[in-house]
């Protein structure tokens, strides 16, 4: 293991000057347009300007699919965005192929597949796929409810992602469903994401699990590379998992490498707080008695606590929620509101409403936190069309 803890850059105190330089590169500019097209493996539909990707087949026929589709979007936002997060390319690569030797085969096709097609070499579709656990940016907010805690008793789950855009990765905002594979056993699932990151930050699949994670800051500046990276591992779970409890099975086996907190619900009207350290997991479920639960980006397990620069803004955002958690049952709208007394103007770049046993999505992508938003509904029949065969799978 010795050989492996290494010092990854922590470069947290560095964010607004990177977000001021982005912005300032990026002023004015625009990704082009994500255009309809159907293909053997895949295609694009836009859904009230909200761009959904499917793609089906081998793993790299869907990364070729992807690259294919959304490959000149993917160049344009990793060449304005990742330059500035990542200036040390050589450096960060390094890190990312360490990572790269414990991924699974089926992954490495599929960042094959979408090289071959996209105009972004392996190295710098890899290296898309590991920047967020060498370098941390993220700052999210997240709510589950159900039974009791909701007007309807429904499980809904509404999740901000606060996410520095420099300006461009808000306009490269999509969907992606992903076809099970029936030789694979594995589940479909849609992501809410951007062109060329294939792992899952917020993810819904066919059995009506939803995932939200939140990275979480200052737990210690030295962090093991002997793990997954932390989206290829919430990619597992979307893929793999059909409850909460199949997901808790797998995140005990710690993959993961990097500090993440994760909101899971399923469709059986469970929910879970994650609190995923490398050394220490806490695990805390839902229940009749507390049928809501709420998660930022700091631990709030004493034995993993740590202090960081995002710790204010974390626990005020936590504890708006918490405040409405203890005056309100919940419907659709409350989650909305919930969102935006929380999510962060400017970086506020996606926000999503779960509704796992409608296996149905809202998101809104446009204003970045500075208003309520434009809401865009995907219903089951455009996210899983057809009857999924329940899939017994290994993680």
């Amino acid at each position: 293991m010795g050989r492996w803890r290494k010092k990854l850059p922590f470069r947290e105190l560095t964010i607004p000057i990177k977000m001021a330089r982005g912005r300032m590169n990026n002023y004015g500019r625009r990704i082009t347009p994500f255009r309809e097209l159907e293909l053997e493996h895949g295609s694009l539909r836009m859904v009230d300007s909200v761009p959904v990707v499917r793609v089906r087949g081998t793993s790299r026929e869907q990364g070729r699919a992807l690259g294919t589709l959304v490959g000149v979007q993917a160049a344009e936002t990793f060449n304005l965005y990742m330059r500035y997060f990542c200036p040390d390319f050589a450096g960060d690569l390094k890190l990312a192929r360490e990572m790269e030797a414990r991924m699974p085969q089926w992954f490495r096709d599929e960042m094959k597949g979408f090289s071959e097609t996209s105009e972004l070499t392996y190295d710098e579709v890899l290296l898309g796929q590991t920047f967020l656990d060498i370098h941390k940016v993220a700052l999210c907010s997240t709510i589950c409810a159900h039974d009791s805690a909701t007007q309807t008793g429904e499980i809904l789950m509404g999740r901000n992602l606060d996410f520095p855009s420099l300006d461009i990765a808000d306009q490269a905002n999509m969907v992606v469903v992903h076809e099970a594979d029936p030789e694979s056993k594995i589940r479909t699932f849609a992501s809410v994401t951007w062109p060329g990151f294939l792992g899952c930050l917020t993810g819904l699949n066919d059995a009506g699990l939803a995932l939200s994670m939140m990275l979480v800051y200052g737990h210690s500046r030295r962090e093991h590379l002997n793990g997954l990276p932390f989206p290829l591992v919430f990619r597992t779970v979307m893929q793999n998992c059909a409850t909460v409890a199949q997901a808790a099975q797998y995140l005990e086996t710690k993959p993961y490498c990097t500090t993440t907190n994760l909101i899971l619900g399923d469709a059986g009207r469970h929910g879970a707080r994650f609190q995923l350290h490398p050394d220490h997991p806490v695990v805390e479920h839902t229940s009749a008695e507390n049928p809501a639960i709420a998660c930022t980006n700091h631990y709030l397990d004493r034995r993993i606590k740590a202090f960081a620069f995002t710790w204010f803004s974390s626990v005020w955002r936590l504890a708006k929620i918490q405040r409405r958690i203890r005056r309100q049952k919940f419907d659709v709208q409350g989650i909305k509101d919930a969102l935006q007394a929380t999510g962060i103007p400017m970086i506020n770049i996606q926000r999503t409403i779960f509704r796992p046993e409608r296996r149905e999505l809202e998101v809104a992508f446009d204003d970045l936190g500075r208003g309520p938003g434009r809401w865009v509904r995907l219903p089951q029949e455009l996210l899983f069309p057809q009857p999924q065969v329940a899939a017994t799978a290994t993680v």
